[in-house]
């Protein structure tokens, strides 16, 4: 039997895509008429606002259109140098569209991304971009499929939110460090660093064994750890290992920051680099080039990740009813001197 405090409760637009076991997004097409959605479930979603007694409030969805000319980008730690260029993608397609970005700086905590996301929207912001938390889930924090703005992944695809996407080829540019430090001769390698249960990690881990068992190479377990992605954990996590057991022929880190850091503890320990333990990283910062020894590194291509993260987004806020899309670039190897190569190139 329905209570009164039931039949009190204004029913939501978040009631009928559940009633219909459709998304709020797909609900929300179907009210606005789209045509991007099938018959049968328009049919059900019509059924549930009869059944329910939904009222849908055109003014107030007017009023939702309305632009401030401002979206929410949220980052999972500005401490990884990776973020200031894709940042500058991000910017340089806002700026020209008359946005303006909030940013926010998750931690990779995805308690505290829940709370930012609330906060965002809060302010009316028109669309998100999400760099999200490792860890990361539909039902941690304020799920996006439960918001009615657009929004983005970038780096990082969520599992079970169906959203627009733009990313890397973890899987290739990890192939690539891999056969690049075989020809260099090196058997015993190892990838090291990156949140444990990130994506990136869990691919490029994968695609590196993968590549190794074919080669009839190892993977060396002892270095394969994780770390939080910063030139300080991974210098400290690297000083500990050394101390401990003998670097492998090369490592891979998981980005330049740690690889930063391992490459100084082996400069501490009297290793060098290129030569009796080869480094590459990924995501080639700036600071690659300038480093001693010079950093190989699998280019990631922030800036033009971050473009057109940015782009998606923009496209999303102009056309709400456009149905979510991915796009993976291909990754680049940039050969330096850490690998034991003796230039640029």
């Amino acid at each position: 039997m329905t209570g009164a405090s039931d039949r009190s409760r204004r029913v939501t637009l978040m009631d009928v895509a559940r009633h219909a076991g459709v998304s709020r997004a797909t609900a929300s097409l179907v009210l606005r008429e789209s045509p991007l959605v099938a018959e049968p479930t328009r049919l059900k979603v019509r059924d549930a606002v009869r059944e329910l007694g939904y009222v849908y409030n055109r003014g107030a969805a007017s009023l939702r259109m309305r632009r401030s000319h401002t979206v929410g980008l949220v980052i999972s730690g500005l401490a990884n140098p990776f973020f200031a260029d894709f940042i500058e993608g991000v910017e340089r397609e806002l700026r020209p569209a008359g946005y303006v970005a909030f940013l926010a700086n998750t931690f990779d905590d995805p308690e505290r991304q829940g709370m930012l996301i609330r906060t965002l929207l809060e302010h009316q912001i028109d669309g998100m971009l999400i760099v999200a938390a490792a860890g990361s889930s539909a039902e941690i924090g304020v799920p996006p499929e439960a918001v009615d703005i657009p929004y983005v992944l970038a780096t990082r695809p969520v599992p079970g939110v169906a959203a627009s996407y733009v990313g890397t080829d973890n899987r290739a540019g990890a192939r690539m460090a891999v056969d690049h430090l075989l020809g260099h001769g090196a058997r015993r390698i190892a990838y090291f660093g990156g949140p444990e249960d990130g994506a990136a990690r869990m691919e490029r881990q994968a695609a590196v064994a993968e590549r190794l068992a074919e080669s009839e190479s190892d993977l060396d377990p002892a270095w394969t750890v994780p770390s939080p992605v910063s030139t300080t954990d991974g210098q400290h996590v690297a000083r500990a290992l050394v101390s401990s057991s003998a670097p492998p022929d090369a490592v891979i880190a998981h980005s330049d920051a740690i690889a930063f850091g391992v490459m100084r503890s082996l400069r501490d320990a009297g290793i060098e680099v290129g030569t009796r333990c080869r480094v590459v990283g990924f995501d080639d910062v700036e600071q690659a080039r300038a480093w001693s020894p010079s950093l190989t590194s699998v280019s990631v291509k922030a800036a033009t990740l971050g473009g057109r993260a940015a782009q998606m987004l923009l496209e999303r806020i102009r056309a709400p009813e456009i149905p979510p899309e991915s796009l993976v670039l291909e990754p680049q190897l940039v050969v330096r001197e850490s690998c034991g190569c003796g230039r640029d190139s």
